[in-house]
């Protein structure tokens, strides 16, 4: 008899792990990065510089993603039966009554081409059209060029994190990676220790690495908010961030609708809505008119009254 026969959670679970720990390698490198908070610095290194330095994260990230579309793909199937994932011929399982017991992890399971079909063959959890087999077959050449090829040829570190963000959209929809990537940081066992509602607002620093890497119009195909039209600092954020004697220069909030007369914002990172007054900024060259119930303007952040 087979024994410890998988579940389709269990690999869901190894598929996002892999996915968000290939979007912390890339985090981690950008927060060193603009962590020296000196322009100067950035003129004589920019961030370009640091993606072709940090190439080996880079290849690492590639497998990664691979992995986690070929955990995924399995997860699929055994949501069907675990043993169409089998290798081995149907003679050979140890299922007859006299059979000596194995573990399923102790068995050959099918990968590539086999897994591709036999995916395709049972998958109603999403869309399958000849795009989504595209971008799992270009995944999986990046992937061998990465592993098997010379090494010269690297995709870029926006390209990497495109395919990452295509993918966990794809399988498991919008915003699901930036509400897990939060989830995952609240999980740590260290977390709130210094201040849980800080903490928990420091999410936005994952909006600004992916502003800076990809840019605001990519990065919208990725989340279930529109975030087209102007952006404003968060009441909610700034609140926690000045309660600790830092600054909020981040713009995450919009309002909610976006029309002119519209007197609340709502923050894609904090997920809070927030009252507005609006009121002309009285600061020369601010054209803004959102204003939170303290008086401080939401567009350039100053002080009205």
């Amino acid at each position: 008899m087979i024994t410890n026969l998988p579940s389709h959670n269990d690999f869901e679970k190894v598929a996002k792990e892999c996915f968000l720990q290939a979007i912390e390698s890339f985090f981690t490198i950008y927060s060193n990065y603009k962590e020296y908070d000196d322009e100067n610095i950035y003129e004589e290194v920019p961030l370009n510089i640091i993606w072709e330095h940090n190439l080996p994260i880079s290849r690492t990230a590639i497998i990664l993603l691979h992995q986690g579309i070929e955990t995924y793909m399995k997860g699929v199937i055994v949501k069907s039966s675990p043993y169409l994932l089998l290798e081995q011929k149907r003679s050979d399982w140890p299922t007859l009554p006299n059979s000596h017991h194995k573990s399923y992890d102790s068995l050959f399971t099918i990968a590539g081409e086999n897994l591709l079909h036999t995916f395709c063959a049972v998958c109603d959890d999403i869309q399958l059209d000849q795009k989504t087999i595209d971008f799992i077959e270009g995944v999986r050449k990046k992937r061998n060029l990465a592993i098997h090829g010379s090494g010269v040829y690297i995709n870029s570190a926006e390209e990497i994190i495109l395919d990452i963000l295509k993918a966990y959209t794809l399988f498991f929809g919008k915003a699901s990676w930036f509400v897990d990537l939060k989830e995952g940081r609240q999980k740590n066992p260290l977390f709130g220790y210094y201040d849980w509602d800080f903490e928990s607002i420091q999410s936005y620093k994952y909006l600004d690495f992916l502003e800076a890497t990809i840019g605001v119009t990519k990065l919208k195909s990725f989340l279930s908010f529109d975030i087209v039209g102007r952006r404003y600092i968060c009441p909610t954020c700034l609140f926690e961030m000045t309660r600790k004697n830092d600054y909020m220069k981040s713009k995450w909030a919009f309002l909610a609708p976006n029309d002119k007369f519209s007197s609340t914002v709502y923050c894609i990172n904090c997920n809070h809505d927030n009252e507005v007054e609006r009121i002309d900024c009285y600061v020369g060259d601010c054209k803004g008119n959102v204003m939170n119930m303290e008086g401080i303007c939401l567009s350039c952040g100053e002080q009205q009254f």
